[in-house]
């Protein structure tokens, strides 16, 4: 992997960040089973809390590789019309794998306490 690869995702991010209304924590990482199928386990509506993942979920340097595990949860962000518009998978508490099968870089965050510990509050509650 190249830097280029961690600019573009960060390009992602930067367009579907302002389109989120809404953020889903759920169980299972990449498993293969559809994010529709998976139990959730919590809800993020509010604006304050959106801007806070969104802070704690973007903020890292990009590893250039993905780990071999599954992850253990997914954080879903939402469209105003409550589809799915990016999804990354948690992986060792410290690295999210945005869009894992598209980019295959994972994103070592630069808090990954207070990332655990917002996913916490939203049923997370195993980290």
């Amino acid at each position: 992997m190249t830097a280029a690869a961690g600019t573009e995702i960060r390009a992602w991010l930067a367009e579907v960040w302002p389109r989120t209304e809404a953020a889903l924590v759920l169980a299972g990482g990449d498993v293969g089973v559809p994010l529709a199928d998976r139990p959730v386990l919590g809800e993020i509506f509010d604006d304050a809390d959106l801007a806070e993942l969104r802070g704690l979920a973007a903020d890292g340097e990009f590893t250039g590789s993905v780990c071999r595990c599954p992850g253990s949860l997914t954080v879903a962000l939402l469209g105003a019309d409550g589809a799915v518009i990016g999804a990354a998978s948690l992986h060792g508490g410290t690295d999210l794998a945005w869009e894992r099968g598209r980019f295959r870089n994972n994103l070592e965050v630069a808090d990954p306490q207070g990332l655990c510990a917002f996913l916490s509050r939203y049923g997370a509650d195993w980290l």
